[in-house]
């Protein structure tokens, strides 16, 4: 039994491609690192890097991947217990369904379908109006 060592002859493996090649030969001087060092000499940038645009915001109201996952699941589940003719009129698409019932402009057309109850409307009667209290009452005449 033979061990191997970084002292034993090795059998050398070689492979040739087969068919054309899939490299792409004219990036070769833009991927050349003696050019992209020479660039930056020049420029003081490196061309890869400056086309890169950093987008910075305040992220923190983000649900987590799990989360949103879960609400885009119920938001689903929910879509598909509305009757038939209702999910076709959305093209099947619970996002379009979205879409349509967060515009306020939508209102009227979801109480005529009846995803929303039509708001209650109070009739205020005319009270009879008291008399002005700045007035005080008339006195009160002898035999009445």
């Amino acid at each position: 039994m033979k061990f191997k060592t970084g002292y034993v002859e090795r059998k050398r493996v070689q492979m040739k491609p087969k068919g054309e090649s899939l490299t792409q030969q004219h990036f070769a001087q833009e991927a050349d690192v003696r050019n992209i060092i020479k660039q930056y000499d020049r420029t003081g940038l490196i061309a890869n890097v400056a086309r890169g645009v950093a987008q910075y915001g305040d992220y923190s109201e983000i649900n987590e991947y799990r989360e949103a996952l879960d609400m885009v699941s119920q938001a689903n589940d929910n879509f598909m217990q509305l009757p038939a003719e209702i999910r076709e009129m959305f093209g099947n698409d619970a996002g379009t369904f979205f879409e349509f019932v967060t515009d306020p402009k939508n209102e009227d057309q979801m109480i005529e379908l009846g995803l929303k109850e039509a708001p209650v409307v109070i009739e205020e009667t005319p009270i009879k109006a008291k008399q002005e209290a700045s007035e005080p009452p008339a006195p009160q005449q002898a035999g009445e």
